[in-house]
């Protein structure tokens, strides 16, 4: 039952995996999903009815899934601001002379967001290089580096000299909050080091939280059945207009065509202080919490059947010394007599994601305010934000 405010799945099992960088040497041998004997497309039958006309009047109306056209022009339009990331990481030597760790290639996507030569990409396609190079769209090699990272959100930006894209055209960045499931969403990227790959498909479910490359839970992630592919990661996920609105980040490992994307509006909200450069500070209250529903509620008798239930506060954290009252096993498991946050800054709460998210537009330092129900009372809870610590022993808030 217990579902704390970094690792709540929601409906996503404990499969999903990043996917994260694949070597630049890539097997001579393809796999091809549902490969068959080579027939013909042509057969008798649809040659002769090819053109045909319904000659019924029960016959099913055949609808294209998309313009082919105006998906044509957007890739054309689109690809020339994705890149292909290609990184080093240096082996280890070791005290004895006999053997040193080889150097690890891998390989990722990225895309340009303004015309000084920034490009956005996952943390996890950066992690740990010693050197990293893009290869443009004209296929020219560039040398990049790191200008800031935030790797509890799963977040990079890097950087090219801007003479080498006087004529490319950064994508721009759309709403994620206006995306609906249904809607289209193209894939731009490099999967398995094929440059300049589009895959089509729609948005299959929002609000996805998943545990990132580090302790802290990505919020709202952005599903979709659009192909993507070891090497798409950092890629961008764009809707029918050509905006992004989501960076290609993770799969589904044991299923087919189910993937995740970061929401393009996280990373606006987290540019400013990525631009500034450096490591960026992650807001910590120091929290295991459970979304409340109509069960949980009738379980604990509680108020509300709306609203995070705090099961455990961390030692030492805002929380603690802020005075939230958290009930919960050691297993995790939510018992009678904790504190039910319903707001936080006036902003409704009912999810554990709703915190993520509005906690990554606050700066470390800043005061919050929590409205609380503690028994029969509701209260105000005044809370000053630390920053992430680097040794949290378990995953939560």
């Amino acid at each position: 039952m217990k579902s704390n405010l970094f690792v709540q799945r929601m409906k996503m099992r404990q499969r999903t995996v990043l996917t994260l960088l694949v070597p630049i040497a890539l097997s001579t041998s393809l796999l091809f999903s549902g490969c068959s004997t080579s027939t013909p497309l042509t057969s008798a039958t649809s040659a002769t009815r090819a053109n045909e006309p319904a000659t019924t009047d029960n016959a099913v109306p055949v609808v294209s899934l998309y313009d082919e056209e105006a998906i044509v022009t957007l890739y054309s339009q689109a690809i020339p601001a994705v890149v292909e990331i290609n990184t080093v990481v240096g082996g280890k030597e070791y005290p004895s002379d006999l053997f040193r760790t080889p150097d690890v290639k891998g390989q990722g996507s990225g895309f340009f967001v303004d015309e000084e030569g920034h490009i956005l990409t996952n943390y996890h396609v950066v992690d740990g290089a010693s050197s990293i190079s893009v290869t443009l769209h004209s296929s020219e090699t560039v040398d990049a580096q790191i200008i800031g990272t935030d790797s509890e959100n799963d977040l990079a930006l890097l950087k090219v000299d801007p003479i080498n894209i006087n004529d490319i055209s950064p994508l721009l960045l759309g709403d994620s909050d206006s995306v609906k499931p249904g809607q289209m969403a193209i894939a731009l990227g490099s999967p398995y080091g094929l440059e300049g790959s589009i895959t089509v498909g729609i948005i299959s479910g929002l609000g996805r939280t998943m545990a990132g490359t580090q302790t802290r839970s990505i919020p709202n992630m952005l599903q979709t059945d659009a192909a993507i592919n070891p090497g798409n990661s950092g890629g961008p996920l764009l809707n029918s207009k050509g905006s992004v609105i989501g960076i290609n980040t993770a799969i589904e490992a044991s299923s087919n065509n189910i993937g995740f994307a970061i929401p393009i509006n996280n990373a606006k909200s987290l540019l400013p202080a990525l631009l500034q450069g450096g490591e960026v500070g992650t807001p910590w209250l120091g929290i295991s919490g459970t979304a409340i529903d109509q069960t949980l509620a009738s379980k604990l008798n509680l108020a509300t059947d709306h609203g995070v239930y705090v099961v455990s506060v961390m030692p030492d954290s805002p929380a603690e010394r802020a005075g939230l009252v958290p009930s919960g096993t050691d297993q995790g498991d939510p018992t009678s007599g904790g504190d039910i946050i319903t707001a936080i800054d006036g902003h409704e709460v009912t999810t554990v994601s709703d915190l993520l998210q509005y906690l990554n537009t606050r700066d470390i330092g800043e005061q919050v305010s929590l409205t609380v129900i503690r028994g029969d009372e509701t209260i105000a809870v005044e809370v000053t934000l630390d920053e992430w610590p680097q040794d949290v022993a378990f995953s939560q808030d």
